[in-house]
């Protein structure tokens, strides 16, 4: 393994939510699931849940989004700022886990491609949880690496409280565990596995009254999904090799290239220089085996592949999303491969590596990233602009008073969170299903020089327009009111 070098967590942890916390002076928001999660935190304290609409349930965001509800209109942003806490997490778990394996070398090849893919960035900025599953689950890897196998458990179930797919790996940890345990340590083992199907069922049935809502959901992608493709499982894996940095690809092409050529200088009997031998020795001392931990971390991303393209070719959605925490598994995997093989040779051929590497991750940033964060800057701007809205149509209490209200099927969980309602209470707007005549219609323009949407074809009858703004236009067909606002 490579040498530790202690770091307080403390204070690496205060690091993390500083720049979150900073990250909030940029134009912030969420995006459409964590919104629904905000709704949802709000109605928990409320003791009215209800998850009827929506996306599938999450434990764990809705138990941070509950707490932060009492804070009112700061609540959204406790979530973005922990989402975001998050995602730079998994940048230094990745790292922990490189380093741990095969070296800091690895260590910086395992977190640099994973913070600067612009699909990371985009999740990340945008508050989904996969930034925080990231952190997670390969903190867990480097508590089991460590021997801390408790707080590895306890990670392995706050995984489960994200995401399902999570669930058989944890349970298999969980079993290895307990037929090594004492049977008080097995009946803990067995409580703390009780709360992933009680945190996932329970509310749902509180929410909805159907314990399998969230499946249910799933199972039903919205237009464009990689289960609706001819071939779900092959363009499944295709997503996932896009996915891949190049950078990590290049990592991988060299690392093989550079393995041969260590193999057969080894065969030639030329003598390693001192310090690869004495890492060498190191590596063969070290418990787990390095080689070992980087073969059981690969091949723990491609089960996840797998797992989520079976998943896919029974209906559910195969997104983005889903492949996030596969990728960064393979990519951390090809991190310390490359590290096992750079430690072997001098020192000035590792320098020249990374800086061939630091090239060409700057070069794939500078070309990629630009474009994120324009978009993410404008759906900012969008979501912020959404209370002025209301606000000039005449509040809150009065658009709610010309019920039902119906937008675009993004904007769902944000409309209702500034209207102070539930999700169900707003309606997606889908061309071709018969509208109510009364109605308050949230029409907005989802890109930059994008036209109004629901477009004039999917919203007859017309309304009349109450208030206008650059990104929004809210029309009603009734004349509600005046209320509170």
């Amino acid at each position: 393994m490579g040498a530790r070098i202690r770091t307080p967590v403390i204070t690496v942890a205060g690091a993390i939510l500083l720049l979150a916390l900073l990250s909030l002076i940029a134009p912030s928001t969420a995006t459409y699931d964590p919104w629904a999660w905000i709704v949802w935190g709000r109605e928990v304290v409320h003791g009215d849940l209800n998850t009827v609409d929506g996306p599938s349930w999450k434990p764990l965001p809705v138990v941070v989004t509950a707490l932060a509800a009492p804070l009112g209109s700061v609540a959204p942003d406790v979530w973005i700022v922990v989402a975001r806490a998050g995602a730079l997490a998994a940048g230094v778990s990745a790292f922990l886990v490189g380093r741990r394996v095969a070296g800091p070398v690895a260590g910086v090849l395992a977190a640099v491609p994973l913070l600067l893919a612009p699909w990371f960035f985009w999740h990340g900025w945008l508050a989904n949880s996969e930034g925080l599953l990231v952190a997670i689950v390969l903190g867990a890897i480097a508590a089991e690496l460590d021997g801390r196998r408790r707080l590895a458990l306890a990670l392995g179930i706050a995984a489960g409280l994200l995401r399902p797919e999570a669930w058989p790996f944890v349970g298999l940890y969980a079993a290895w565990l307990f037929w090594r345990a004492t049977p008080r340590g097995r009946v803990g083992i067995v409580a703390a596995m009780a709360v992933l199907p009680l945190a996932w069922l329970l509310p749902e049935k509180w929410g909805s009254g159907d314990y399998w809502r969230a499946a249910t959901r799933a199972q039903n992608p919205d237009p464009g999904a990689v289960s609706l493709t001819a071939r779900p499982w092959l363009t499944l894996l295709r997503n996932f090799t896009e996915m891949i940095p190049l950078s990590a690809w290049v990592v991988l092409v060299a690392t093989a290239l550079l393995a041969v050529a260590v193999a057969v200088r080894a065969r030639r009997g030329a003598g390693a220089p001192p310090r690869a031998a004495s890492l060498s020795a190191d590596a063969r001392t070290a418990r787990p085996d390095p080689l070992v931990a980087t073969a059981v971390i690969a091949a723990f991303g491609l089960a996840w592949f797998l797992l989520v393209l079976v998943m896919t070719e029974r209906g559910f959605s195969g997104n983005e999303r889903y492949l996030i925490q596969p990728v960064a598994l393979i990519v951390v995997a090809i991190a310390c491969a490359a590290g096992l093989v750079l430690r072997e040779l001098p020192r000035p051929v590792t320098a020249v590596a990374l800086g061939a590497f630091a090239v060409l991750v700057v070069v794939t940033a500078v070309s990629e990233l630009p474009k994120q964060v324009r978009r993410v800057t404008y759906e900012a701007h969008l979501v912020d602009e959404l209370p002025d809205a209301i606000a000039a149509a005449g509040g809150a209490a009065r658009l709610r008073a010309c019920a039902p209200v119906r937008t675009l099927n993004l904007m769902v969980p944000q409309v209702a969170w500034q209207l102070r309602t539930h999700a169900s209470d707003v309606s997606a707007v889908v061309k071709g299903t018969p509208q109510p005549r009364e109605a308050v219609l949230f029409r907005l323009r989802l890109t930059q020089g994008d036209s109004l949407r629901p477009s004039l074809a999917a919203i007859a009858p017309r309304r009349r327009v109450l208030a206008r703004t650059p990104h929004w236009q809210i029309e009603a067909t009734c004349r509600p009111t005046t209320g509170a606002r």
